[in-house]
């Protein structure tokens, strides 16, 4: 039970980890909380499902290719020319994004007939580790933001456009009188960041049922993970992922839903309490 706990909280955390990293990567070079990034991912999981019966491969792109796009074109007509006239105002781009994803909501709501989904694929096989038996499927997820996170820090070492978000993110005012276009780094780290967003609600949907409340429930919780870890600390946010997925699983045996949540927010205020900078410690980097 104890080597079954671990596996699937680390299962859960890896997937947790997805948006948390968006999280931490548009407020590391923005400075900017969207509150946005899940429902944006919950949205782009709702039109895979909708663009299934024309093959996964299609669907998953165009998954991407929503979450991509909505998240660019926030960034870039809409929070862009506020960050020109307002400055970094937390408490106005809140309101603005906790909008957005309202929005996105009704949307959903909208356009797409079933209110709950979730995805079903056909097993690749299973893994025994530790004479535990684990889903391949499973296993792809957590691989998926491991790999995505050294995928990161790769693009950022040996590529100019990564070289620049993090000259943006430790330096906005040098990084502007060495020509860096700050406003395409801005639109292309939220692209990311809700792409990534996406991605964790697409792996979620292959756990639990994806609803309208999704995002909301993946928001706050990945901005709890967040804060934990150490807000705009991508490494932070991981530790505090797995951590946090962990506990889900184990407290799942002996919990319900609600007390999970009240545990959660008890360690969360624990935290800010015992180490307000988070695990890692908050800083606005890569």
């Amino acid at each position: 039970m104890v080597v079954q706990g671990i596996i699937t909280g680390i299962i859960i955390g890896g997937i947790l980890s997805l948006p948390v990293m968006g999280v931490a990567l548009i407020y590391g070079v923005t400075g900017i909380l969207n509150y946005a990034i899940a429902t944006v991912g919950v949205f782009g999981a709702f039109v895979v499902w909708q663009l299934l019966p024309y093959g996964i491969l299609p669907a998953i792109l165009g998954g991407i290719l929503t979450s991509f796009l909505i998240g660019y074109g926030l960034q870039q007509f809409l929070l862009n020319p506020l960050i020109k006239r307002k400055g970094n105002d937390l408490t106005l781009f809140f309101i603005i994004t906790f909008g957005i994803a309202t929005i996105l909501s009704g949307l959903i709501k909208v356009l797409f007939p079933r209110p709950t989904i979730s995805f079903e694929f056909q097993s690749l096989g299973i893994l025994h580790i530790a004479s535990i038996a684990v889903s391949i499927n499973r296993v792809i997820a957590i691989a998926t933001a491991v790999g995505i996170l050294l995928l990161m820090r790769f693009f950022e070492k040996t590529t100019k456009t990564g070289k620049s978000w993090v000259g943006t993110s430790q330096n906005l005012k040098m990084a502007k009188l060495v020509g860096v276009n700050v406003e395409f780094v801005f639109s292309l780290v939220s692209a990311i960041g809700c792409t990534l967003g996406f991605i964790g609600a697409f792996f979620w949907g292959t756990l639990y049922n994806l609803t309208l409340t999704t995002g909301w429930d993946l928001c706050f919780l990945g901005y709890i993970i967040a804060i934990v870890g150490g807000i705009g600390n991508i490494w932070g946010g991981m530790i505090s992922a797995l951590i946090m997925g962990i506990i889900i699983s184990f407290t799942g045996y002996w919990l319900s839903g609600m007390w999970q949540s009240v545990l959660l927010y008890g360690i969360f205020f624990l935290v800010l309490v015992i180490a307000p900078k988070g695990i890692l410690g908050s800083e606005r980097s890569i």
